[in-house]
Order: C-alpha cells, then sequence, then structure tokens
C-alpha cells in the first residue's frame, strides 16, 4: 500500500508573508495557528475586513477545520459579494466537509464573476476528480494552465488524473514537468516513484524515493514507499530496514503496519506474524476492507480458515464491489469444504473482476470437487483463454480427461502442462 498524496488545492491567500510560511512549514502548522492567531486579534480589535476573514478561513481549512473556515469565509462573502477568490475558497470549504453540490455552485459562481481565475478550475477540477468524473477534472486543468502556465498544482492535479485513467506515460510528463518547476518538491518525486513503478521501472521509482529521504530525512512515507517497491521486487532485505524507519517516524501510519505485514507474509519462517501487524493497521484504521483482506490472506496462508473467512466477509460487507475479497472469502470457504459457497464467490470475482486464469482455475477445482466436470472444463478452457500459458490449467484438465477415459487429451494437455512448466505436479 503506498501513501497516495491528495491532489493540490490553491488557497487564495491575501497575505502573503502566510503563504511563505505555510510552504516553509514542512508539515508544521504552527504558522498556521499563527496566522489564526493574528487574523483573530484583528477581528476582536473590530478592525478586520473580508481579507482577514478569508485569510483565516484558509488557515482553518488547512488545518482541517473545514466548519471554522466555512464560517469565517461566508462573513467574506458578505463583507464583499463580488470577490471571485471567496467564492472558490467557500468551495473548498464544503468540498471538505462532502457538500459538493455547494461546493460546484461557488466555484461556478467563482468562474462566472472572473473567468480568468485559475485557482478556481483546478480547485473545481479537484471536486470533478474527488466525484469520479476524471474527464470533466481533466478539462479544469487544462483550462487552469492555459490561463497560468506552469501551474504546478494544476500540473500534479492532472497528472494524478492520468494515473488514475490508467494512462501512466501522460502522467509521467505531468509530473516531470511539474518537478522542472519545482525542483526537489516531496510530492513531485513521491508521484514520479509511482508513476515509475507502474510503468515496471523499479529502479527509477527508488531513485525518486531515494532522492526525498536526502532531501527530507524525517519523510516517513519515502521510506514507506520505498520499502513497497523493494518489497514488490522481492527484495525483503532492503524492504525491512526501509519499514522499520516508516515505523519509527510514523507510529501512527496504518499504511506501515499493513505493509510490514505484507512482508512478513512473504517472509519465510515469519508469515505467522503478519496477522499482528495487519491488526495493528486495523486498530489504527478500524474497518479499512483492504487491511481486513490481507490479514484474511495471511490467516489463510498459515492454516486458520475459519479466522480468514471471517475477515473476508467483514471486508465484503464494507466494500460489496472489490471481486477480490470474494475471490478471498472463496478460497477460504474451499479449505473449510463449503464447495458450493466457494463456488458462489469465485463466479461473484469473476462478475466484479477482469476474468483471470486463477479465478477461472480455482471454480474448475470447486466444479470438480462438485463432480461437475462439464463446469470444470469450461472453466480451464476459459483459463486457457485467458492465459494460454496457464500450466495449471492444461495439467487440472488433462487429470479430468484421465478420469473420463479420453487418454489421448490427456496425454496431450500434461504435454503442454510439463512444456509450460517442467516442475509442475
Amino acid at each position: 500500500m503506498t501513501t497516495k498524496r491528495p491532489l493540490l488545492k490553491m488557497r487564495n491567500y491575501f497575505v502573503g508573508a502566510l503563504s511563505q510560511a505555510y510552504e516553509g512549514g514542512q508539515g508544521d502548522d504552527k504558522p498556521l495557528r499563527a496566522a489564526v492567531h493574528s487574523c483573530t486579534q484583528v477581528i476582536d480589535a473590530g478592525k478586520a475586513g473580508p481579507a482577514v476573514y478569508s485569510e483565516r478561513g484558509c488557515a482553518w481549512l488547512d488545518l482541517g477545520e473545514p466548519q471554522k473556515a466555512l464560517a469565517d469565509f461566508n462573513k467574506a462573502i458578505k463583507a464583499d459579494p463580488n470577490d471571485a477568490a471567496l467564492y472558490s475558497n467557500r468551495g473548498d470549504a464544503y468540498a471538505e466537509l462532502g457538500k459538493y453540490e455547494l461546493a460546484f455552485t461557488d466555484y461556478n459562481r467563482a468562474i462566472k464573476t472572473d473567468p480568468r481565475l485559475a485557482s478556481a478550475y483546478n480547485n473545481r477540477g479537484q471536486a470533478y476528480a474527488e466525484t469520479g468524473d476524471l474527464e470533466a477534472a481533466i478539462e479544469d486543468f487544462n483550462q487552469a494552465l492555459k490561463l497560468q502556465r506552469g501551474l504546478v498544482s494544476s500540473m500534479y492535479n492532472r497528472g494524478w488524473v492520468y494515473f488514475d485513467l490508467d494512462k501512466p506515460e501522460k502522467a509521467l510528463k505531468d509530473f516531470q514537468a511539474a518537478l522542472k518547476l519545482e525542483p526537489g518538491s516531496a510530492e513531485i518525486l513521491g508521484s514520479l516513484g509511482e508513476v515509475y513503478q507502474e510503468l515496471g521501472q523499479p529502479a527509477k521509482a527508488i531513485a525518486q524515493f531515494t532522492e526525498i529521504i536526502k532531501r527530507y530525512p524525517k519523510s516517513g512515507y519515502a521510506y514507506n514507499d520505498r520499502g513497497l517497491v523493494y518489497l514488490e521486487e522481492g527484495n525483503l532485505e532492503k524492504a525491512y530496514p526501509d519499514f522499520e524507519m516508516a515505523l519509527r517516524l510514523s507510529p501512527h501510519d496504518s499504511g506501515v503496519y499493513n505493509n510490514f505485514g505484507l512482508l512478513f507474509a512473504s517472509t519465510k519462517g515469519r508469515e505467522t506474524e503478519a496477522p499482528v501487524y495487519f491488526t495493528a493497521a486495523l486498530r489504527l484504521s478500524p474497518n479499512t476492507p483492504l487491511y481486513l483482506f490481507n490479514r484474511g490472506d495471511a490467516y489463510l496462508q498459515i492454516g486458520r480458515a475459519k479466522l480468514a473467512l471471517n475477515d473476508f466477509t467483514k471486508a465484503i460487507d464494507l466494500d460489496p464491489e472489490v471481486g477480490l475479497y470474494h475471490f478471498g472469502r472463496g478460497l477460504a470457504n474451499y479449505d473449510l469444504g463449503e464447495m458450493k459457497a466457494a463456488k458462489e464467490d469465485f463466479t461473484e470475482a469473476l462478475e466484479l473482476e477482469p476474468p483471470t486464469a486463477e479465478i477461472y482455475c480455482n471454480r474448475a477445482q470447486v466444479c470438480t470437487e462438485l463432480e461437475d466436470y462439464k463446469s470444470a472444463l469450461a472453466d480451464y478452457a476459459a483459463a486457457i483463454a485467458a492465459d494460454p500459458h496457464c500450466a495449471t490449467a492444461y495439467f487440472s484438465r488433462a487429470a479430468i480427461y484421465q478420469d473420463m477415459g479420453k487418454y489421448a487429451l490427456a496425454k496431450a494437455n500434461t504435454a503442454k502442462a510439463l512444456k509450460l512448466d517442467p516442475k509442475i505436479k
């Protein structure tokens, strides 16, 4: 699990000093709290105009207090109802509160008031991305960049939307362009790392996270993400110290515990430790379906199918549209001898996910246990269609043909399986 970074909004701050202090804070909220204090003093003295309320609203928003921000933006707009930037800021507050209809109303009002306000397009684009309208998000980021060339936040945001649209090459171009304008940005370097990993270039991904660590040695997420690349490449020896450092720097990050669990699940002789870390992740982020699935998978690996079944079922209850969770429960039901339930789960997985040879082979095995050989053969054929190099499908199909007395077919399928995997048994 990587540390997915949010898109970047453009706050319409009016006091330059606050913007500079915030950018230099490196995650420290003291400048923001100082700004709140200063603005409050002006307000209490009865000398505040709309700019002061907006400034404090922006600070509240970046402190994770959207309700307080909303109150300040309302006061600012009441004092100056013709300032487009104020509507864009209030749109951000509504978006943070999950009130997207009101957010879009404000962004639209900002753009109507000032069609050249790039920040309004950028922030509306983020709202579109957050509500799943990725193409509309791209259009808004394009417009923001047309109005303000070199707008890093829109390059970065568009890059992430391209990534979510499975266009990593376009994402790479945006992140590279953004990095030229903001060299050394941890957010952009980390994003490049994730894109390189997606493009199958782990060495370049590692280089990005290493650069972050050099510049910001207390960046827990950089250690975490680099460790994950090492883990995915099977380099467990290098993954371990990275996760260990990430945990030391970010002891309350559930994702680090999750990734430690994945590490131990992949480490021979330490598989029993994996559920402990997934449980720790769930303590920090209760009811996270992915963590429940991972713990279930770990339980299944060490032969605790009942506990696995319980976790897979909880994950499905929380997010029933993920085929992987149904597939996991199918495996648990199979291990528990519940073949009909297993078949139902594998069928659901095939309906929700792109069909894979693995799912077809598992359902075929269940059909074989249920003595439904016709369905089993159909599933093995589907598995081979999905992956012509699936040795398991040929080998298992050969066993059915052998039992059916179709020896020539059995021999041909066995030969094909051994050609694909000489060690198959």
